[in-house]
């Protein structure tokens, strides 16, 4: 079984913030030492929101601070580690400038740019009954521009897969040929209203209906992220975890860093006896350059 790379998702998306947790990376520097300790622990590679620095909420403007916390990343000790850029935000932009955002976000320096494989219904309703109305969209057409950009600048997608009917939207990409393969996944188990539940058996089902040749990973929220990383570890998969998915070390207890959730699932892995990928590891696995 190849190793395990464990994915750093360290700032949160947009409903982690401090009124969350104070913990949670906001300013450049906060992102960089935050990278730093996830290395050390066993982590190759980041997942990185652009934040508000003050507050932690979601940044008006992700695309002035992307290269501020790539180009800190590549000054620090962690300068090897692979990085990976949200798209999710793009959703939200003005859709005259969409084409231009979409562009310009492949073109940061990220080796990994997450990538949601169709629209769906918010998956939280967080008490707030008006985010019923809310709809996460993303429309093939937005998903192959999406890609086009990212071939364009060697930037390989990782596919978010937030219900089992997107394996098919991937499936039919490939065939059509605007996706190459191998592929690396990622099976988003979020539960609530309409993501695919965090449970063994539909992690099973994912992992049956893609090829053995295409990569993939599991993240999972709060309580289930531990256990679906271990089942993910068990299966030959990969793992995510930090602050977008879970800010809790145990019950009741707030991780001071999402390095402690690294270093967990790292003992976890070497207790059921699988070891953890270096960088360098972790590209050979995902075909990827090294930079």
């Amino acid at each position: 079984m190849e190793k395990l790379i464990i994915t750093a998702a360290i700032t949160g998306g947009e409903f982690v913030s401090k009124v969350h947790t104070k913990f949670v990376p906001c300013k450049t520097e906060e992102m960089v030492e935050e990278v730093c300790k996830c290395y050390k622990e066993g982590a190759s590679v980041v997942h990185l929101h652009a934040k508000e620095p003050r507050s932690g909420l979601p940044h008006p403007k992700p695309n002035k601070v992307f290269p501020d916390y790539v180009k800190g990343i590549r000054e620090s000790e962690a300068s090897d580690i692979i990085i990976n850029i949200t798209t999710g935000g793009g959703r939200m932009a003005d859709p005259k400038k969409l084409d231009l955002l979409m562009e310009e976000r492949a073109t940061f320096g990220q080796e990994i740019s997450s990538l949601n494989m169709g629209s769906i219904n918010i998956w939280e309703d967080m008490g707030n009954s008006a985010m019923r109305n809310f709809v996460f969209s993303n429309t093939m057409p937005t998903i192959e521009r999406w890609v086009g950009y990212m071939h364009a600048n060697n930037v390989k997608p990782e596919l978010e897969v937030y219900d089992t009917g997107m394996i098919n939207t991937t499936k039919k990409m490939v065939g059509e040929g605007s996706l190459k393969e191998p592929l690396h996944l990622q099976f988003v188990m979020f539960g609530g209203l309409s993501c695919m539940s965090p449970t063994l058996k539909t992690l099973m089902y994912c992992v049956e209906n893609i090829p053995e040749n295409w990569t993939w990973s599991v993240c999972a929220p709060g309580k289930t992220e531990m256990e679906m990383a271990a089942g993910s570890i068990i299966l030959g998969g990969h793992v995510r975890v930090g602050f977008e998915d879970n800010i809790y070390l145990e019950k009741g207890v707030l991780a001071e860093s999402n390095a402690d959730l690294v270093a967990k699932v790292t003992r976890i892995a070497k207790e059921l006896g699988r070891g953890v990928a270096t960088t360098d590891e972790a590209r050979g696995i995902l075909g990827l350059n090294k930079t």
